[in-house]
């Protein structure tokens, strides 16, 4: 069977799984706009718009034209792949941008299976729970004409994904009936427990810290509580003289309002809190190799995992599997895979419920420990990818 996995990046939400299938007899293919890996490798359908929007374009439609510029470019290496002989059974795109959009006009014959990540609300529900939010009729309505990609992605579709409850929710009821909610798979084997003390990772010794607090996350913003969280370390800090904290992730905005040119969360927090922050015992160490972040989080003490009411990281639910302390935002992404038998919860904007939180974990380390093997107990139960890919094999293999 040949599948036809379609993403602006690479792995993303596919990758993984792709390779999977391919180990199974599958012809697992990735049309994608990412420019990494080795140039001529067959399995990849290579596509770049030719443009942005229109200069002046309506500001509703910007978002709608980009969508069919890249819906464009991508058409074009269908076409010749398919000039090339070669033709999928499935193909699997991810919403949104735009790229799967005219896939079913290229291959007829192939069932369609969209991946949903988002429905755009008014009000946003992140920009209520981060207190941001201001009513302006006109992000209204750009937000309602946001979603015209889904729109055009869900008609037709054979068979389409969400990977939470909770982002499933987002959509309209009429909506929401066509969507089929399965996690995209944690790999609960390699995040694991450690079978022995970890004393050293990404190039930390680790074994010279008596207390590790680790905070991980793809950018450095408030929709993932970075201020939030520095501001409870410099707290912590100067209650706890033996307090390191392992920061990992890009000093850049990931999601939520860009920073004017030259600004950073980092670089705000760090001038904010300069004169009560220890620098020495705080480590940024970037984006780690995986085995390097598994390692990381094997090791901590206690570990911070806070979000506005979004997307959920996978990064919660690896930790969840690895067993760490976690003390984690008190909301509803969070809510769906977690309660008190697993972590320890607090209010994004509760400052002081964090240093509490933070000091009760490492205050007692074992009631810790018994939570996080339950975490583990229930991420493996739900997320698992060794029962959540075949699972997901079967339902695709169901369309054929």
């Amino acid at each position: 069977m040949k599948i036809l996995f379609v993403h602006e990046n690479f792995p993303a939400q596919f990758g993984a799984f792709g390779r999977w299938l391919s180990g199974r007899g599958w012809d697992a293919r990735f049309a994608t706009a990412w420019r990494g890996g080795e140039p001529n490798d067959p399995r990849f359908l290579r596509y770049a718009a030719h443009r942005g929007p229109t200069e002046g374009v309506h500001p509703y439609a910007a978002n709608l034209e980009k969508a069919a510029i890249n819906g464009q470019a991508a058409a074009r290496a269908f076409i010749e792949a398919r000039a090339n002989g070669y033709a999928p059974d499935i193909v699997m795109a991810h919403s949104g941008w735009g790229s799967g959009m005219f896939a079913r006009d290229i291959w007829p014959e192939a069932r369609f299976v969209p991946y949903f990540e988002w429905w755009y609300e008014y009000p946003p529900p992140d920009d209520l729970s981060l207190g941001i939010h201001k009513s302006d009729l006109h992000a209204q309505l750009l937000q309602r004409v946001r979603n015209a990609p889904f729109l055009l992605d869900l008609e037709g579709a054979d068979l389409a994904f969400c990977p939470t409850e909770f982002q499933a929710a987002r959509f309209p009821a009429a909506l929401r009936r066509q969507l089929t909610v399965m996690h995209d798979g944690i790999d609960c084997a390699l995040h694991r427990p450690a079978e022995r003390p970890v004393t050293v990772a990404a190039g930390l010794d680790l074994a010279a810290m008596p207390e590790i607090v680790t905070f991980i996350t793809r950018g450095m913003e408030p929709h993932r509580g970075f201020p939030q969280f520095m501001r409870a370390l410099s707290a912590l800090q100067a209650a706890r003289p033996g307090l390191h904290a392992i920061i990992g992730g890009e000093d850049r905005v990931s999601y939520g309002a860009r920073l004017p040119e030259g600004e950073s969360w980092k670089a705000r927090m760090l001038a904010e809190l300069d004169d009560t922050l220890d620098h020495a015992r705080i480590h940024f160490v970037g984006l780690q190799p995986r085995a390097e972040y598994v390692k990381l989080l094997q090791a901590s003490d206690a570990h911070v995992y806070l979000t506005a009411d979004f997307v959920l990281s996978w990064s919660m639910l690896e930790a969840m599997a690895i067993g760490c302390p976690l003390i984690v935002s008190d909301c509803a992404p969070v809510r769906e895979f977690m309660d008190e038998e697993t972590g320890l919860f607090c209010g994004l904007h509760d400052q002081a419920a964090l240093e509490r939180r933070i000091a009760e974990a490492l205050d007692h380390p074992e009631t810790m420990r018994a939570k996080g093997a339950v975490a583990r107990t229930a991420v493996m139960a739900r997320c698992d990818r060794a029962t959540i890919w075949p699972a997901k094999e079967k339902l695709l293999t169901s369309l054929l």
